[in-house]
């Protein structure tokens, strides 16, 4: 079956907050982006990375990729967050079944439920040295066949057909890896999400930490909402319309929400920045030789005015916001420039849930 017609891929990224989706034809060794769309996720479909009522989610990305232009068909989706585990094995050199077998038990160390009830997939991502013995270096994925049920169910709700479920920090690699990566050096990519932020280290093309932490847009809001009595929609788009990080020896502006907003959100981007320096340093005490050069921003929130230049004076790394498009030609009628630079951001992960379904082909 043609997945959009001959030459195009859908990826689609539901969130606790927002349904995006992204349709990609390739072109050479790039892509034009065909269609893109972002819509609300109804509020409570969604919880901690899993869909909790799977028909009303359908019914939202049914509405957001007709929206957007796209037709029904495959898609290439994602879990993430707390509801995905991922694990780096290290293994002795074995057959395919044996591999399997040893995967197996070797999940059951990390998984906090029964092996029965998730879904697993593994890969070999590469080979080391360990005590003078050549092992196989193993990518462990797990996510509860419950949670990747419901989102199947979801996905099938809004007419479409699941092609592949990737995982979304993945996806985010997938879709910025061309900004991150310079001179052989290591690179961090931290995406933003409403309810968590995922950090992922990679060197040389191999996946080196991966972490998930409570702290999120949402953590942003909620300060927000708090401190200056307003309900949490409200707050959200004071966030969006004022928010900024405030950096020290620059003209502090007039507008007194600016002010309070920085006052209140300042604390949770301290905290995310403490959070992202143990990630650091934990991979400089396991490869003492490497050098981390970038640190690469994704998901909606990266979109805070001054957060990446807050968070390169706290880390003392280079912060960018990345962009997923860098590799497409993306047409006004899309994505004007001003849409474009607010959303890109947020669309990372469907950029790169799309490309996968292109190397899927």
């Amino acid at each position: 079956m043609a997945l959009f017609g001959a030459k195009s891929f859908v990826g689609v990224d539901v969130g606790s907050h927002a349904i995006k989706a992204v349709e990609l034809a390739p072109v050479g060794s790039r892509f034009k982006v065909v269609h893109a769309g972002i819509g609300d996720t109804p509020a409570g479909v969604v919880k901690e990375g899993a869909v909790v009522d799977p028909q009303a989610l359908g019914l939202a990305i049914r509405q957001v990729i007709g929206q957007a232009g796209i037709k029904g068909g495959r898609v290439v989706s994602a879990v993430g967050g707390q509801a995905v585990i991922v694990r780096e094995l290290k293994l002795p050199p074995m057959s395919d079944d044996e591999l399997k077998q040893a995967a197996r038990f070797e999940a059951e160390r990390y998984i906090p439920y029964g092996v029965k009830e998730v879904n697993m997939d593994f890969d070999i991502i590469g080979e080391t040295l360990e005590d003078n013995q050549k092992k196989m270096v193993v990518l462990l994925v797990a996510a509860r066949k419950e949670i990747v049920d419901k989102h199947v169910q979801a996905l099938e709700a809004a007419g479409l057909q699941p092609f592949v479920l990737d995982v979304e920090s993945f996806a985010v690699m997938r879709a910025l890896d061309a900004q991150a990566h310079s001179n052989g050096e290591a690179a961090v990519f931290v995406d933003l999400g409403a309810e968590t932020t995922d950090i992922v280290i990679t060197e040389g093309g191999q996946l080196r930490l991966t972490r998930n932490v409570n702290i999120g847009g949402d953590s942003l809001t909620k300060a927000v909402a708090g401190r200056m009595d307003m309900e949490f929609h409200s707050a959200q788009q004071m966030k969006e319309e004022k928010g900024a990080v405030l950096l020290e020896g620059e003209a502090a502006p007039d507008d007194r929400n600016v002010n309070t907003l920085h006052d209140v959100m300042l604390p949770i981007l301290g905290d995310l920045a403490t959070e992202i320096r143990r990630s650091l340093d934990y991979f400089q005490t396991r490869w003492r030789e490497s050098r981390v050069g970038r640190v690469v921003l994704s998901g909606g929130t990266a979109r805070l005015e001054n957060l990446d230049r807050f968070l390169s004076l706290e880390l003392g790394v280079e912060t960018i916001v990345g962009d997923p498009f860098t590799q497409c030609e993306v047409p006004d009628r899309v994505l004007g420039g001003e849409a474009r630079k607010q959303t890109a951001p947020a669309l990372a992960t469907a950029v790169g849930l799309a490309m996968r379904g292109a190397a899927e082909r």
